[in-house]
């Protein structure tokens, strides 16, 4: 099988590459720039193409004789405060479009368009699935939803043969974001325990995730949405825990009222955000963070066969340790 990858250069990327390549199959990875991709030149039968999903005229050909599309590429996360709605759009809807519409040109039999549970927000409802009403409550997730409708919209009109997988927190070794931050917060004895709330959090190990993603390249259905996580999502303060025990250390969290992060969260943006950086915790994530946010995966276990088998204690400790070995932390 051959496979047209955007978004390889990121954090899933080399993850879901290894896996195809010892599967046997072959891999086309669109990117930026062929020196970010240099680590994907390890595996074999790899292709490094340069191209933009922004420019459609880069894009020409780029799906010529393949079977499937993973579409990954995404300008994100939630943590993002330096990038305007507009630059979200142009990558994550825009981008998408054009590389919807380069895949349907070159007769690909089927596609797989990574979105994210941020496209949905805090949702009313626990657990959320599928047809839970989406409400996101960031420019991020906005344009993920905004992608997500235009997928839809090309399936209808134009027979686009792309299903819609969103993805909760992926982690995992190399994962550079989410949970590295919790890491060295915890290492630095600076994660505090806020509120009294569960905190409910839902993640997934990569290789869980690739394995999501896989499934729904082969078995997905035209237009569908399968949300990609684990069963059951964690108590936050669970998630330290384990990230302390990885870390092989014993630490009383220090206990944070919810207003008081929520104020601390409010100073952090101004002041970062007039630095032209990203704040260290931004509102939206402490908002999150406080929701019980919970995600049925019955539609996607039921028609999939998805079924994710690595427990965060175990996932969580493989990660922290990954940081150690590769002096992250």
């Amino acid at each position: 099988m051959k496979y047209l990858i955007t978004g390889a250069t990121g954090f899933m990327g080399p993850h879901l590459v290894k896996r195809l390549t010892e599967d046997g199959h072959y891999c086309r990875c669109l990117v930026r720039s062929k020196k970010k991709a240099e680590k994907l030149l390890e595996f074999t039968n790899i292709e490094i193409v340069e191209g933009d999903v922004t420019l459609s005229e880069t894009l020409n050909g780029v799906a010529d004789g393949f079977d499937r599309v993973l579409h990954m590429a995404t300008l994100g996360h939630m943590s993002n405060f330096v990038v305007s709605e507009e630059m979200f759009e142009s990558v994550n809807v825009h981008g998408t479009a054009n590389m919807m519409r380069e895949a349907l040109k070159s007769g690909v039999e089927r596609i797989v368009h990574c979105s994210s549970v941020a496209a949905m927000g805090i949702c009313d409802e626990v657990p959320a699935d599928e047809n839970t009403l989406c409400k996101p409550h960031h420019p991020y997730g906005r344009s993920k939803l905004k992608a997500e409708a235009k997928v839809r919209e090309m399936v209808a009109e134009s027979a686009l043969p792309a299903s819609i997988i969103r993805f909760s927190m992926v982690y995992g070794p190399g994962d550079w974001r989410d949970m590295l931050k919790l890491t060295r917060f915890a290492k630095k004895g600076i994660f505090p325990k806020i509120g009294k709330k569960p905190k409910l959090t839902p993640l997934i190990h990569v290789s869980d995730a690739v394995s999501g993603l896989l499934l729904a390249s082969e078995k997905g259905r035209f237009g569908e949405t399968y949300l990609i996580t684990n069963r059951r999502s964690e108590k936050f303060d669970h998630i330290r825990q384990m990230i302390l025990d990885g870390l092989g250390i014993k630490r009383f969290p220090l206990y944070v009222p919810e207003a008081v992060a929520l104020m601390v969260a409010d100073i952090s943006e101004k002041i970062f955000i007039k630095l032209g950086k990203n704040p260290l915790v931004a509102r939206k994530n402490i908002e999150s963070t406080l929701a019980d946010r919970v995600f049925s995966i019955d539609k996607a276990s039921t028609e999939l066969g998805f079924n994710p088998t690595i427990k965060p204690e175990d996932g969580i400790r493989e990660t922290v340790l990954w940081y150690r070995k590769n002096n992250w932390i």
